[in-house]
């Protein structure tokens, strides 16, 4: 061979063997930017992201991998036609992740939403916009913030039920509908039941035994479900409803109706909002991104980094009803064809999807991202998974939960189905469950070896974590072991439902641990609740070390009631309480050291500076809502402290109730939802003639008091700049001199003005 050759042939293989080891990078941007015919470089990027996944699996057929191989995704808003969905094929290989992750500096939306625009308004003040015949959605987002589903009462306020279940279905007072055109499976029942959260159909109206009422008779299948199914024939006099989803409902500022019949959308606008020039989005799809592997072959290897996921719905509860057994796990809509043996009650569960859907698999890395504005549930694996992370990301309103793993498949047929070595950490969750109240901010079912650990949670309606499923029938696996819980700060939960608390587990777990968490604000809407507390090893808990918590502002501590809970040890937490209730067999538990006038000693103060995000993830997140965030008079964050009060409807308010005072001893609180350290502007709304108040701002041991006089008109009134960290709260009373007032609490917002102080 020639010199020149042998050369030529060297310098060759070089090249080869450099473009070998170092794999392609694809680009994504946005048209026109971008463009599905163009090669995916940095200077002629794809358009979506589902051509780029393409051009991955196309070099993941002919290359080795020897190293990661990167997808970027440029600034913009993807909204996408359907999921995008890897399977298989389109896993890293050889150890090597392929990573889809935004640019530096990028913010990357993926959209599963439809803009709606060409408002009209109406005669009543209400606006219309034509969105087409068959289209359905059950949430709206206006300028980033979610509307209400025109219901009645309005939000705030709750009926009872003064009977129990009839025949078929709920007498209720007769002059509740009056007027109102009752459409067959269109108006929706919510009634809240312990821990559930029931929304049934009503098929039609019909004659009543008890005088005054009228039968609410409940479309099928739902009703099935709540008489024959598991967890469905419950007691339901003097339970909290409402009544939903009615053109004759509209009648509040935010609220929404879609009249799917004549394709048209009716909203009524806040104070300050313009149809006409505000963003206004309705849901599309159900999932964003899908993984769909097999127990033969997992999908795996992959990196989802610093995108946000949002707009998403789910229609179900359109045309089955939503009727949950707990933590949104569902009656099936067709429960002769979910018969399985390998699930509880031997019937497979139906379940609320998630933006991202993953199932069977296995090394999937989930950080950086948002989570927002959504319609169902954020991340979910089911179908096993192994070694996945969830890290780093924040969740902010959603309809469902924000985190689960595994399935309620207490006897699986093939091992793979179990979830092992998964760890969720680092994670920022608040304002779930907004649709479903029985929702969890992270739910576990049976798992081996998880790490739950620094995670911050917040104004949520229900538990926070929950581990553990099957209530010992049937009894749990001996997979379901060694899972941790850890460094968590939780605060502000159970708002809407009762017998739950911040740390929830069921079942038999070996060589499990609940330790180091903080646990603030159990605030069930009964005070006189009988069953909850902050840690609450339910039944058949077994093999839990519980130890180093601190508990505060709890209506127990410690909740252990049947004596099928057993072999756990409690010891070493901290407590301003000595609530707490033990049935159980063969505990060890000790009383809690109790903080004297809410002095906590050093080692209690330790686990409280240690709890919640870790630095370098406090300092990143932010969050994934619009930078106003808006708290109205009904929103998790308020919470009354003393006196009376009542819900009215105010002139000029923001919120469509407001609370109101009855009495001088008049004092509420609101508990800001706010990830890290920054600076933020506050205002408060506030109608005219609104008395003058007293706001008291206390954020990491300074407090600052703003005196307003009463309002000359309604609108937003500005209280101030602050540095504000995780916790912070404010407190509103009666101005002295006014003390004999009504107080009028209507809504908050806080904006960001910048990333540090």
């Amino acid at each position: 061979m020639k010199p020149i050759l042998r050369s030529l042939l060297f310098l060759l293989g070089l090249a080869s063997a450099a473009a070998a080891a170092n794999p392609p990078r694809f680009h994504v941007a946005p048209p026109p930017l971008g463009d599905d015919a163009h090669p995916g470089s940095a200077d002629a990027p794809f358009a979506t992201l589902d051509r780029a996944r393409r051009a991955v699996r196309a070099h993941l057929e002919t290359n080795e991998l020897h190293g990661d191989l990167v997808v970027e995704l440029h600034d913009g808003t993807y909204v996408l036609g359907e999921p995008v969905r890897f399977e298989p094929a389109d896993s890293g290989k050889g150890g090597f992740d392929v990573v889809y992750r935004a640019a530096d500096n990028a913010t990357v939306v993926l959209s599963g939403g439809r803009r709606v625009t060409g408002w009209t308004r109406e005669a009543d003040g209400a606006y219309r916009a034509a969105v087409g015949r068959g289209i359905d959605f059950r949430q709206l987002w206006v300028n980033g913030h979610r509307a209400t589903r025109a219901r009645t009462p309005n939000a705030g306020a709750m009926l009872q039920l003064d009977t129990e279940k009839a025949a078929d279905g709920f007498d209720i007072p007769a002059g509740l509908l009056a007027g109102v055109r009752v459409q067959p499976d269109e108006i929706e029942f919510s009634v809240l039941i312990a821990w559930m959260h029931k929304r049934l159909r009503l098929a039609r109206l019909a004659e009543s035994d008890l005088p005054g009422h009228l039968r609410a008779a409940i479309a099928e299948p739902e009703w099935d479900a709540v008489t024959h199914q598991p967890q469905g024939d419950r007691v339901y006099r003097e339970r909290n409803y409402w009544l939903e989803n009615a053109r004759e409902f509209l009648d509040a500022p935010g609220e929404f109706f879609l009249d799917r019949a004549g394709g048209a959308l009716f909203y009524r606008p806040r104070p300050g909002e313009d149809p006409a020039t505000a963003e206004i989005v309705r849901p599309e799809l159900e999932n964003l991104i899908v993984l769909a592997g097999r127990p033969d072959a997992p999908v795996q290897h992959l990196r989802f980094e610093g995108i946000t996921f949002t707009h998403t719905g789910w229609t179900r509860p359109n045309r089955f009803g939503f009727v949950d057994v707990q933590a949104n796990s569902l009656v099936p809509a067709a429960p002769a064809q979910a018969v399985d043996p390998q699930y509880r009650h031997e019937q497979r569960k139906d379940r609320v999807p998630a933006a991202f859907q993953a199932a069977t698999s296995d090394r999937i890395v989930v950080r950086g991202c948002r989570f927002a504005r959504l319609g169902g549930t954020g991340v979910m694996f089911t179908g096993g998974g192994n070694d996945n992370v969830i890290e780093g990301n924040v969740f902010v309103d959603l309809s469902a939960g924000g985190i689960e793993l595994g399935e309620d498949a207490a006897r699986p047929d093939d091992p793979r189905l179990f979830p092992r070595r998964n760890r969720i950490v680092n994670n920022f969750i608040a304002h779930i469950g907004a649709e479903y109240f029985g929702s969890v901010a992270i739910l576990g079912y049976y798992t081996d070896r998880s790490l739950i650990a620094h995670n911050e949670i917040t104004a949520i309606p229900y538990t926070g974590i929950s581990q553990g499923w099957g209530w010992g029938n049937p009894p749990a696996p001996p997979d379901s072991r060694a899972n941790r819980i850890m460094h968590n700060r939780i605060s502000n939960y159970m708002r809407r439902l009762d017998d739950g608390g911040g740390i929830y587990t069921t079942d038999r777990q070996p060589d499990s641990e609940i330790a180091h968490n903080v646990l603030d604000g159990m605030r069930t809407p009964d005070r006189n609740t009988r069953a909850g507390g902050a840690l609450y090893p339910d039944q058949f808990t077994e093999g839990f070390h519980i130890h180093h918590n601190v508990v505060s502002d709890a209506i127990r501590w410690l909740f252990i009631w049947n004596p099928n809970i057993r072999d756990n040890r409690v010891d070493a937490n901290y407590a301003d309480t000595l609530a707490w209730r033990n049935d159980g067999t063969n505990n060890v538990v000790e009383p809690p050291h109790l903080a004297a006038n809410g002095s906590w000693p050093e080692a209690a103060q330790a686990i409280i500076a240690q709890a919640g995000l870790e630095p370098a993830y406090a300092s990143n997140l932010i969050p994934g809502s619009p930078s106003d965030m808006v708290i109205g008079s009904d929103d998790l964050e308020v919470q009354l402290l003393s006196g009376a009060w009542e819900f009215a409807a105010i002139p000029g308010s923001y919120s469509a109730l407001c609370r109101r005072s009855v009495d001088a001893a008049a004092v509420a609180r609101w508990s800001l939802v706010v990830p890290r350290s920054a600076r933020y502007e506050l205002k408060v709304w506030r109608t005219k003639d609104a008395c003058a108040a007293r706001y008291t701002i206390a954020d990491a041991g300074r407090v600052t008091t703003v005196t307003l006089d009463p309002a000359s008109e309604s609108g937003w009134t500005s209280l101030g700049e602050f540095t504000l960290q995780p916790g912070a709260k404010i407190e509103i009373r009666p101005n002295a001199e006014n003390a004999a007032r009504p107080l009028i609490v209507d809504a908050l917002s806080y904006r960001r003005l910048r990333d540090r102080p």
